[in-house]
């Protein structure tokens, strides 16, 4: 069975009803059927809500993902990190596994660092603020994003960010063992013909 990933994008699609949520909702059919093996990944909780708020504990994003019908389909848990994940819904990290991460992270965000210290001090910022920066923060839910889903089996990764299909980040995603990204209604195809 195909393992497939949404990423936060296809939750709010679900959401606010947009074009792409019909597609969604023929993947999450495909997995009630017992077609595919439907995910979505635990950092789409560390995401800002509408208004720039954040989720206070883990069961508002429970509630949410229920609430778009998607209560039964695996959450995959990423690496942990202070002030960002939530700590029962997390890995603690070996080597390979920041591997991984900083690999992903410099195919999808060759300009911004990969160590919050490091970025802080290029924008001079205080990484004692207690507030991470919204560049940084939304750079690092998206590798979180997709290193859960390689981490957890890959298969197909869907998405409507184009950061995640450009021609010069997408081959170098899929050789590092994403499997495949596509936007919904591209995943609905592979996988209905």
């Amino acid at each position: 069975m195909t393992n497939v990933t949404l990423d936060t994008n296809c939750i709010i699609d679900l959401e606010e009803g947009r074009d792409e949520a019909f597609y969604i909702k023929a993947l999450v059919n495909m997995h009630e059927n017992r077609r595919i093996n439907l995910r979505v990944v635990a950092i789409s909780a560390s995401e800002r809500k509408p208004g720039g708020e954040f989720a206070s504990n883990f069961t508002e994003f429970k509630e949410k993902i229920a609430t778009v019908g998607l209560a039964h389909v695996e959450i995959l848990k990423p690496i942990g990190h202070f002030d960002i994940t939530f700590w029962d819904w997390c890995l603690f990290a070996d080597d390979q596994m920041v591997d991984l991460e900083r690999r992903v992270h410099e195919i999808l965000f060759p300009k911004i660092d990969f160590d919050y210290g490091e970025f802080c001090r290029k924008h001079g910022l205080d990484p004692a603020s207690g507030k991470i920066d919204k560049r940084w923060l939304n750079a690092k839910c998206d590798v979180l994003a997709l290193w859960s889903h390689i981490y957890h089996g890959g298969g197909i990764f869907v998405t409507t960010d184009d950061n995640f299909h450009k021609k010069s980040k997408k081959a170098a995603l899929i050789a590092v063992g994403a499997g495949d990204i596509l936007r919904p209604k591209d995943a609905l195809a592979r996988l209905t013909t």
